[in-house]
């Protein structure tokens, strides 16, 4: 099992890997909402698994995608966390 030092440090690291397409701008913004704003990262508490926390990132920037046109990204990643 993951501590949740783990999981932090995971989290960072799959969205500071970037694969040049328009998801990078959304990891970009996550990292800025969590890293750089110090949101809460309670949410992972409730992951196991590096798989886990790789599929929750892909859940967020596609929501954040499908809806940025309706309000602000913050609100949209709190709205799925």
């Amino acid at each position: 099992m993951l501590s949740y030092e783990d999981k932090i440090e995971i989290f960072k690291q799959c969205i500071q890997s970037k694969n040049g397409s328009y998801s990078d701008l959304m990891k970009d913004e996550l990292y800025f909402h969590f890293f750089e704003n110090e949101n809460d990262l309670d949410f992972l508490n409730n992951i196991e698994t590096k798989q886990e926390i790789e599929q929750k990132i892909d859940f967020l920037i596609s929501k954040m995608i499908m809806h940025e046109h309706e309000g602000g990204l913050s609100e949209i990643i709190y709205h799925y966390v």
